[in-house]
């Protein structure tokens, strides 16, 4: 009887020790700004855990903490105005290749997606059309500054520009 007190003593100490923000609701946004995403951070709870907050690549909020770390990247979406941690236009920055691609595609983030495009990153072909076209999309790989996983700096991924245009060229950019 003793054993299995013990026991059970354990498995619940175990379970104190599971990941703090495990059960925490991470905000996907909008938020007016960044200091507005920011203050957010500030005034809520992340249950302890080291907690990192990138806005456009850039460290927003910072706390120390323990367990593993909660990194958020958010971004400011171009069509919207406002900061959130997924926009949904091509000409807005992408925590994913994968979501970029989405947006590319569907032009909405949106499924199914048509293929029907050059897709290069970094001048290097990343993904051949499937279909007949003429469109090809250059994007780049950007570097903001170093989280808890990414030490080398956190990615994101933009759109720098695409062929054929109709009226001014877009030069997307890093930030």
């Amino acid at each position: 009887m003793k054993i299995a007190a013990i026991a059970l003593a354990g498995l619940l100490g175990l379970a104190a020790l599971q990941p703090a923000h495990a059960q925490f609701a991470v905000p996907s946004g909008p938020f007016a700004d960044k200091q507005a995403l920011a203050n957010w951070w500030n005034a809520n709870n992340s249950q302890s855990a080291l907690t990192q907050v990138f806005h456009n690549g850039k460290l927003a909020y910072s706390r120390t903490g323990f367990g593993p770390g909660l990194v958020v990247k958010y971004y400011s979406c171009s069509t919207t105005g406002d900061v959130r941690r997924q926009c949904g236009r091509k000409t807005d920055p992408a925590t994913s290749m994968s979501e970029l691609i989405d947006r590319i595609d569907t032009e909405s983030g949106s499924r199914p997606a048509l293929a029907d495009r050059d897709i290069f990153l970094d001048g290097v072909l990343y993904r051949p059309r499937t279909v007949a076209s003429s469109s090809v999309y250059y994007t780049l790989t950007c570097t903001g500054d170093p989280s808890y996983y990414e030490p080398a700096g956190n990615t994101y991924y933009v759109v720098r520009s695409w062929s054929p245009t109709i009226g001014p060229p877009f030069l997307g950019r890093c930030y």
